[in-house]
Order: structure tokens, then sequence, then C-alpha cells
């Protein structure tokens, strides 16, 4: 029972370890994203009413950092569980039961985002051969479709960590335990 405990606790605190760095790495970089979208939008509309000339580049740029800023915040929204669920069936079961369907959630959630990375990373590898270019940027087009695998990269460990930490929690009483989300959002 203690080696069972101590790889319950280890693998436990890997991924509350792992949860903090995607955290910091993902935050970060939506703050970054947001912060040039919103220089880039509003250089846009000060050229636009003032100098009476739009910048060609800015919407497109704005367009692809907001793609960004979406697919990575879509990770956190697994970490504070925003996305839409369907709990009218889970709530009616037990909670022997309703632990089951949260691991098969996370599990049927996790293999998804698996199955986009087969399929995406491919279809970028593609695009970077093709050296195809964005229309007003003059930019790889691969940068902004490499936003698809990155963010769901990022969703796929998200999923993991609440499976791992789902399946090693250690749950007498559920009423009384806070939920994974809870504990994983801080």
């Amino acid at each position: 029972m203690v080696e069972t405990d101590w790889g319950r606790n280890f693998l436990r605190n890997l991924v509350t370890r792992i949860d903090k760095i995607l955290t910091k790495i993902e935050e970060n970089l939506i703050f970054v994203l947001m912060l040039a979208m919103l220089v880039v939008v509003v250089t846009g509309i000060m050229n636009r009413f003032i100098l009476k000339e739009s910048l060609p580049w800015a919407e497109e740029l704005s367009r692809y950092l907001l793609i960004w800023s979406a697919l990575i915040g879509a990770s956190l929204g697994v970490k504070h569980s925003v996305h839409i669920s369907i709990d009218a069936v889970k709530n009616f079961l037990p909670a022997r039961l309703q632990r089951g369907i949260v691991i098969l959630s996370y599990l049927i959630s996790f293999s998804f985002c698996i199955t986009v990375l087969v399929i995406g990373i491919p279809f970028v590898l593609r695009l970077m051969e093709t050296n195809q270019l964005s229309p007003a940027m003059r930019i790889p087009i691969y940068f902004a479709y490499a936003s698809v695998p990155v963010g769901i990269f990022f969703m796929a460990i998200r999923y993991f960590c609440l499976t791992v930490y789902e399946c090693t929690s250690n749950r007498q009483a559920v009423e009384k335990v806070k939920t994974d989300k809870e504990v994983l959002a801080g």
C-alpha cells in the first residue's frame, strides 16, 4: 500500500508541476498575443482615421493573433472547465459511476486531441513545403495554421493531466473533496 501511495503521490505531484508550467506558458503567450493584437488594431484604426490610409496587413495580423490566442486559450478553458459539457445524465448516477464517466470523457477528449494532432501536424508540414504566403503580409501561411496543432497539443496535455489526476485521487467521500478541476485551477 505504501508503494502504491508513493506512486500515486508522485504522479499527482508531477501532474501538478506540469499544470503550473503549462499555465504560466499559456497565460504569458495569451497576454503577449492579445497585447500585440490590441496594438495592431489601434494602429490600424489610427492610420485609417488620422492619416486616411489603411494598413493592409493590420487586419490579417490581428486575425492570426486572435486565432492563436483562442486556440491557446482553449487549453486554459480545459483547466478551468469552461468548455461545454452535458451533465444531466451524469448527475443522476452514483458517485462511483460519475467518476467513471468523468474519466471516460477525459479519455475521449484526449483521444480527439491526439487525432487532430495526427492530422494537423502533417498538414502543417505539407504547407511548409508549398511555400504558400499569406495575402497581405506575405509571411508563410503555415504560421497561421500551426496554431491548431499547438493549441490542441496544450489541450492534450491538459486532458492527460486531468485523467491522471482523476485516476490517482482517492475518493472516500466525494462530496468532501474538491473537484479535480478546482484543485488544478488553483
